[in-house]
């Protein structure tokens, strides 16, 4: 478990922000003279707010004055799931824009929808955590501050779905189309997502005995339930052995990845790939959360948000599976969107 990355010292920070700001800042000036009416960049003021910023999180003071130059600074921790996250949507990035450059989308429209679409997913992320942990909220404020809690996976890829939904009704781009490019990066985000939630010791699993099993240390989410739940006592150095629920659930997204990849290859009709990962996903998560122990998952009778949210969405997959299997067999060419290449209007 490591929650923290590295720390980096915010001082040094802001003052590297306030040197790259004058220098970009001159830069535009000298485009501006050279050039009449060149466009204003943004780049000098997004870092001057980012070290002014730091003056007032980190360095207590948001007037500059010679006691927050002289005074330390609190250092500002890389937290490792916030790395993780990153990373799977800059690795996204990439994947979407090679598979939509095959399938024949655009690299604008692609850029625009998979940009929303993260957005989206972040919020239907926090909005599902949120309604499923209503309790453990003051209020809407306390609902916005991410420190506070976490964020559920359906939910992000509810709200990544209807987002790009909305994106591909507007740009006129078949949506079984960009289900087939969006849905390697999805479950590949999924698996490096959580890497970052094994670092950071969320979503733990139950006490476990096998040879693979974790012991979270003292402070850990894991070690303040077994505390609660008086399976240790609280001078314990960590928790019981659990299961790694985190490594089960990266290994299945890159699992799944690399079969969304071979089905890519394999392919006779558009929404084929996006039908392996609404089919797999929702097999495999329901099945792995039966091995979770982490109490903010939300239920609703005697299955979780999440048990119920795959069993539903592998049962649309399924209705989904044979309504498209009919269709290509009426007209076996009618689905193959990735040659037929419609552009955007």
């Amino acid at each position: 478990m490591r929650p923290i990355l590295i720390e980096l010292p915010s001082k040094a920070l802001a003052a590297l922000s306030l040197i790259a700001a004058a220098a970009f800042f001159i830069r535009e000036l000298v485009n501006r003279l050279r050039k009449t009416g060149a466009p204003w960049s943004s780049t000098p003021v997004l870092l001057f707010a980012a070290a002014w910023a730091l003056l007032g999180l980190r360095g207590g003071h948001w007037v500059p004055s010679r006691a927050a130059l002289f005074e330390p600074w609190v250092s500002l921790p890389i937290f490792s799931y916030g790395v993780m996250l990153g990373s799977s949507l800059v690795v996204g990035w990439f994947v979407v824009m090679k598979f939509a450059k095959q399938d024949g989308v655009q690299s604008a429209p692609a850029g625009a929808i998979y940009m929303w679409s993260t957005v989206w997913s972040m919020v239907g992320a926090r909005a599902l955590y949120v309604v499923t942990n209503l309790s453990a909220f003051d209020g809407l404020v306390e609902a916005l501050m991410l420190q506070k809690g976490g964020m559920v996976a359906y939910g992000g890829m509810i709200g990544g779905f209807l987002a790009s939904w909305y994106g591909c009704h507007r740009r006129h781009i078949p949506l079984l189309q960009w289900a087939d490019i969006a849905a390697p990066a999805v479950v590949l985000g999924t698996g490096i997502t959580r890497l970052g939630c094994f670092l950071y010791g969320c979503d733990y699993g139950r006490p476990s005995g096998v040879a693979w099993a974790v012991a979270f240390p003292n402070g850990s989410s894991a070690w303040d339930r077994h505390i609660r739940l008086r399976l240790i006592t609280p001078d314990a150095a960590a928790s019981l052995p659990v299961h790694p629920t985190q490594l089960y659930e990266a290994a299945v997204g890159f699992g799944l990845f690399a079969l969304l990849l071979w089905i890519r290859r394999q392919r006779t009709f558009s929404g084929q790939v996006f039908l392996g990962w609404v089919l797999g996903y929702g097999l495999a998560r329901p099945a792995l959360e039966v091995l979770r122990d982490d109490d903010q998952r939300g239920r609703l009778g005697p299955l979780s948000t999440s048990q119920w949210i795959g069993l539903t969405s592998v049962a649309m997959g399924v209705v989904l599976a044979a309504a498209l299997v009919r269709r290509h067999r009426r007209d076996p060419k009618a689905l193959r969107y990735w040659e037929n290449r419609p552009l955007p209007r």
